[in-house]
C-alpha cells in the first residue's frame, strides 16, 4: 500500500469518526429542544428560555468534546497566545470584521440590505439593554460551541493524521460545508440537510478506498471514486447557483474565510482563544450592523 492510499485511508476514518460525532451533537441538540418543550416555557420569558436551552446546548457540547479529547488524545490547546502570536491575533480579529464591512458597502452599493444576508433584524425602537443581552447570549453559546466543533472535533481530528496546513485546508472545507447555516451566518450546530450530505460523502468516499483496494484496473478505481467527485462538484456548483448578488457572495465568502482564518491561526498558535476571537470578531461585526446601521428595517 502506497503513502498516499495510507494517508487517504486515515483521512477518511477520521472524516468518518468526525461525522459520526457530529450526528450526536445534532441528536443532543434535539433531545434538549424536545425535553424543553415537554416542560413548557420557563419563567422570565424568552431570553431566560434562551439561557437555558442555549446552556444545556453548549453543556453538552463541552461534555462530549471533553470525553473525545481524552479518548482520542487530543490536544486542545486550552493556553493563552503569547506575544510571538500577535500577527495572528490580530488576523483573527481583523479579517472577519473587515470583511463584514466590505459586504456592508458593496450591499448599500447594490441596494442589498444586510439583514436580508443575516436573516436577523430588531426593531427600531428597541432599547439597548435586550440588544445587548441577545448580543452577549448569542456570544457565550455560539463561540464556545464553533471553537469545540470546529477547531477540537474537526481540525484535532485531522491533526492527528496529516500535516498541520493539510489539516487546516480539511478542516476549511469540511466546516465551510456542515458549519455554514442556510439561513444565514455560521450554525451553532450543524443542520439536518447539512449533516445527512456529509453522511452519504463519508459513504462514497469509503466505498472509493474499498473499491481502490480490490480493484486492480485503473478505470474501475475512477468509476468508484466518481461519485465521491460528482457529490464534491455538485455541492460547488449549488453553492454558486445559489448566490444572485455580489453582496450575497461576499457574505457567503466571509463565514468561509472565518472558519479558514480561524483553522489557520489555531494551526499557527495551538491556542483556541485564538480561533474564538475569529468567531467572536464575525458575530459582533453582524450584530453590530443590523443594529447600528439598519433597525427597524426586515428585508426578506
Amino acid at each position: 500500500m502506497s503513502v498516499a492510499t495510507r494517508r487517504a485511508r486515515a483521512v477518511t476514518v477520521e472524516f468518518a469518526i468526525v461525522t459520526v460525532a457530529l450526528v450526536g451533537l445534532y441528536l443532543w441538540q434535539h433531545l434538549v429542544a424536545g425535553a424543553l418543550s415537554l416542560l413548557g416555557s420557563p419563567p422570565g420569558g424568552v431570553f431566560v428560555g434562551g439561557i437555558v436551552s442555549g446552556g444545556l446546548l453548549l453543556l453538552g457540547i463541552v461534555l462530549f468534546t471533553g470525553a473525545y479529547v481524552s479518548v482520542r488524545g487530543v490536544d486542545p490547546g486550552l493556553g493563552l497566545p503569547t506575544t510571538a502570536d500577535a500577527p495572528a491575533v490580530a488576523l483573527a480579529v481583523l479579517v472577519p470584521a473587515g470583511l463584514v464591512a466590505l459586504t456592508k458597502l458593496v450591499g448599500v452599493a447594490t441596494g442589498v440590505p444586510y439583514n436580508a444576508l443575516t436573516k436577523t433584524a430588531v426593531a427600531a425602537d428597541s432599547r439597548l439593554r435586550p440588544i445587548l443581552l441577545v448580543a452577549t447570549l448569542g456570544l457565550l453559546v455560539g463561540v464556545p460551541a464553533l471553537v469545540a466543533i470546529c477547531q477540537v472535533l474537526v481540525q484535532g481530528s485531522f491533526d492527528r493524521v496529516v500535516a498541520g496546513d493539510a489539516a487546516v485546508v480539511l478542516t476549511a472545507l469540511v466546516t465551510g460545508f456542515v458549519m455554514v447555516s442556510t439561513t444565514g451566518g455560521l450554525a451553532t450546530i450543524p443542520d439536518r440537510g447539512k449533516l445527512g450530505g456529509t453522511v452519504l460523502f463519508a459513504l462514497l468516499l469509503g466505498g472509493a478506498l474499498v473499491a481502490d483496494d480490490r480493484f486492480d484496473r485503473d478505470w474501475l478505481r475512477s468509476l468508484a471514486a466518481a461519485p465521491a467527485v460528482g457529490f464534491v462538484a455538485l455541492v460547488v456548483l449549488s453553492g454558486v447557483a445559489g448566490v444572485d448578488t455580489v453582496a450575497g457572495g461576499l457574505f457567503a465568502s466571509t463565514q468561509l474565510a472565518t472558519l479558514g482564518v480561524a483553522a489557520y491561526t489555531y494551526d499557527r498558535t495551538a491556542s483556541l482563544p485564538v480561533p474564538a476571537l475569529a468567531y467572536a470578531s464575525l458575530l459582533l461585526a453582524n450584530r453590530a450592523v443590523v443594529v447600528v446601521f439598519e433597525a427597524g428595517m426586515q428585508s426578506w
